[in-house]
């Protein structure tokens, strides 16, 4: 019988693959030569390999891709006025002309924004005359923008991987087509190859305007608020004038090197995983006991009462927040229940000696005390069961219709009690066909923004004392109840904060806890990834 390889073997046959592939391809290399040529042809022009091959129109296709980007460049730069311009405003004294800044075109320019983040500021001279915010008549006098040149240079690092990948295609097309026709095969016309692409190429070519919108909607963003973690940007930097500039690792080493940031994130990181479990695992075994009882067979009007319980789920959870919010109110209704019933002391003591409170108050500051943020943080918890428990109660509700009825028939002549049957059978099927609902619930709460932001506002505050200094200075200090995605927002958009590159660097860390959470647990839901 033969042996699995190894864990190490497999580690090893992973990381050699790359060396072995390019091996195999030097040697066919060496096998056809002839094939080598049209290849290299189409490595110069795109579509010169297909020319030599007598494929016409599938060279015309890849020629006029080349030509249309060298036309687009050539249109949108400024290559016809380099040498008068530069005639006649020349470098500066010690400095330089930035050639393909001034006159480059979208793809050249954009990629030098990209890699550069701009080179002249506003308000300088700048190869002899004053540089402008906007300048309409001198297009290289307008000030750089490095936000701009960003944005602007991703837009073009797309498409520019879109056509390395038609360029490659094309190349590799002209070797293999090439070793075709040498080895006898005849040469595909080209209707031959359109019906060959339609048939072969069909969904990704229906696929092709949503892949457009996934790249410049999705990818684009994405790939933007990922780079600025590795710049400076701050609102610091927004101020007219000032270029952005690449850092490195330099904010990364900022909140793991200072105590005080390193500190405040494992805090802030610590109750976002309190309250992604607690509200995950809450909502789910309130909605389980919700279910349970209504489809018990001592309840009458089952469809009345799953309506009822459904309510809190159909209302809008941004007006379910708000009206809790006013609830815990200093003046809400939560307090006014407690003085028209004489409860407020009593209760406020109760809250004090379970260590929800920090002192005895009259009346409760529910959400605003700074000694108060485990109340508050209780608060969160206990109104999100409103929200999320409905969900799984009409879930788990339409698992236990589908529960094999012979099962509990035949662990009943076994002599099972209820509760075995419950822990036996009941639940093992309930979890089996829930877990990725609870996987996804728990990445739901992970960034679950408006429950946060619409009830507390991230609040209550922190006493001044327990702030670190560096925390002060630069501005966003996190709440109490602040997860990490409520914090993310509070850097990049509070006055007194907006540190953009810190924000990016969180939303980095948060991606990859949610992304290894995900998969390692859909992972091993069976489930998931069986087919019929």
């Amino acid at each position: 019988m033969d042996k699995k390889p190894r864990f190490d073997q497999k580690l090893l046959a992973i990381f050699t693959k790359p060396f072995r592939v390019v091996k195999e391809v030097l040697a066919d290399i060496k096998k056809h030569p002839d094939a080598l040529k049209s290849a290299l042809l189409s490595v110069f022009i795109m579509g010169a390999g297909q020319f030599r091959n007598k494929q016409k129109s599938k060279g015309s296709i890849f020629l006029g891709l080349f030509l249309l980007v060298v036309l687009v460049e050539v249109l949108t730069g400024g290559y016809i006025y380099a040498l008068d311009e530069i005639a006649r405003f020349p470098a500066d004294p010690g400095g330089t002309v930035h050639f393909i800044r001034d006159y480059g075109g979208f793809f050249s320019y954009g990629l030098w924004g990209l890699f550069t983040l701009g080179q002249v500021v506003g308000q300088t001279l700048y190869r002899g005359q004053f540089v402008e915010t906007f300048n309409k008549n001198i297009p290289w006098l307008t000030a750089d923008n490095s936000v701009t040149l960003l944005g602007r240079g991703l837009i073009v690092f797309v498409i520019a991987l879109v056509l390395l990948g038609f360029y490659i295609y094309n190349i590799v097309d002209a070797y293999q087509t090439r070793k075709q026709i040498n080895a006898g095969a005849e040469v595909e016309t080209g209707i031959k190859y359109f019906k060959r692409l339609w048939n072969d190429m069909f969904p990704y070519i229906i696929l092709i305007p949503s892949l457009v919108m996934i790249m410049f909607f999705t990818l684009v963003p994405f790939l933007f608020s990922f780079l600025l973690a590795f710049t400076n940007y701050t609102y610091r930097l927004q101020i007219p004038n000032v270029l952005i500039r690449w850092v490195g690792f330099d904010t990364f080493k900022l909140i793991v090197g200072d105590a005080g940031w390193l500190n405040m994130f494992l805090g802030v990181l610590s109750w976002t995983f309190i309250y992604a479990i607690m509200s995950s695992f809450t909502v789910y075994i309130l909605g389980l006991f919700q279910a349970i009882i209504i489809e018990s067979k001592f309840v009458k009007v089952k469809k009345l009462w799953r309506t009822i319980l459904i309510v809190p789920w159909a209302i809008p959870a941004m007006i379910s927040l708000m009206v809790f919010k006013n609830v815990f109110d200093t003046n809400g209704l939560a307090n006014q229940l407690l003085y028209a019933t004489d409860m407020m002391r009593p209760v406020s003591t109760f809250l004090y000696n379970i260590g929800l409170q920090g002192r005895i108050d009259n009346p409760i500051f529910w959400l605003t005390a700074n000694y108060n943020g485990n109340l508050a943080k209780f608060v969160v918890l206990i109104v999100n069961l409103w929200l999320g428990s409905p969900y799984f109660m009409m879930l788990i509700t339409g698992v236990l219709t589908t529960l094999p009825k012979d099962l509990y028939e035949a662990a009943a002549i076994d002599g099972a009690t209820r509760f075995q049957q419950f822990k036996s059978i009941t639940m093992p099927l309930i979890l089996r066909a829930t877990l990725p609902a609870i996987v996804m619930t728990f990445t739901f709460n992970f960034n679950n923004f408006g429950a946060i932001f619409f009830l507390t506002g991230g609040g209550p505050a922190f006493a001044r004392e327990a702030i670190p200094q560096s925390m002060r200075i630069m501005g966003g200090v996190p709440g109490q109840t602040d997860i990490l995605i409520s914090w993310i927002y509070n850097l990049s958009f509070a006055s007194n904060a907006q540190l953009y590159n810190i924000a990016s660097v969180y939303s980095i860390l948060i991606f990859l806890f949610i992304g290894s959470i995900s998969v390692f647990n859909l992972a091993r839901s069976k489930n998931l990834w069986e087919e019929d």
